[in-house]
């Protein structure tokens, strides 16, 4: 496994990243196609499981994902970037992470709220509220709400990597990528 290097980020670390941005695409898509299907059908139930099985995983990575970060030096951009532009990227990273870690919580409250267990993987999670309707519909228009933020984190995300691409031409994308044989 490659550590990160003076212009990419290592295996892991690209790992992590493509990985989570594949898991947060199941979750996204789980969620937003379930409203085609009827209501109690299988499909319905699948994607809606895929939503909530994607949300707890990245909660789990998330941690990892933190670690990893916080522990490796990430390969410099090339050229050089204006401080105000480093500190609007890292606060969109802390965005993001903020938003890896609070949606799979508010999911659980909700869905415990609404009366429902929660399982990972086949392993049910120890109960952390009690059913209450009205704090259910609440938790759910507040985690609804962030996600929709993070889709538009994301799409920031997205533009600000292609921006420094194509128009400043500098290595910011480069580095997420594997090295060059």
């Amino acid at each position: 496994m490659q550590p990160n290097s003076s212009t990419h980020y290592g295996t892991l670390a690209r790992s992590f990243h493509w990985g989570m941005a594949l898991l947060i695409f199941a979750g996204l898509a789980g969620v937003e196609l379930h409203e085609f299907f009827q209501k109690g059908s299988d499909l319905r139930a699948a994607l809606m499981s895929t939503h909530f099985q994607a949300g707890l995983v990245i909660f789990v990575l998330v941690w990892f994902r933190i670690g990893a970060v916080a522990f490796r030096q990430a390969p410099p951009i090339i050229p050089e970037q204006p401080q105000l532009q480093l500190m609007v990227g890292k606060a969109l990273h802390l965005a993001l992470y903020a938003a890896m870690i609070a949606l799979p919580i508010l999911g659980i409250l909700g869905v415990q709220a609404s009366g429902k267990e929660v399982s990972l993987l086949g392993m049910v999670l120890p109960v952390f509220t009690g059913e209450d309707k009205e704090f259910a519909k609440a938790i759910r228009e507040v985690h609804e709400n962030i996600g929709n933020i993070m889709i538009g984190l994301i799409a920031l995300h997205a533009a600000a990597a292609l921006l420094h691409h194509f128009k400043l031409r500098d290595n910011t994308l480069l580095r997420m990528l594997p090295p060059k044989k």
